[in-house]
């Protein structure tokens, strides 16, 4: 797949923010403290797998994202644009689940 200029610094971008959210991480600095207090040096690297795959309209109106998603990826510290997410009234039923028991 060839990336266009654009997207390549979005993609930077995006492991930026990873990195600072990573650096900036109370919980992190924490365990790295810990690690250190014990006598030893310690090397932190992380390495992200990031799939790109081109989308449709119909399939893009099919991936927004719901308040329990937002809510989700908040708690990770991301942030998602608000055009991503599904009104309240656009939302569709929850299909009904049938549980049957195995005998």
């Amino acid at each position: 797949m060839q990336l266009d200029d654009h997207l390549k610094n979005l993609l930077r971008e995006l492991g930026h923010a990873i990195n600072d959210t990573v650096s900036d991480s109370d919980r992190i600095t924490g365990a790295i403290a810990g690690v250190r207090a014990h006598g030893y040096d310690i090397v932190l690297k992380l390495d992200a797998t990031i799939g790109l795959a081109k989308r449709d309209a119909a399939a893009a109106e099919a991936a927004k994202l719901t308040t329990q998603d937002r809510r989700f990826l908040e708690s990770l510290r991301i942030q998602v644009d608000q055009e991503s997410f599904l009104e309240e009234n656009d939302r569709k039923p929850a299909p009904r689940l049938t549980s049957i028991a195995l005998v």
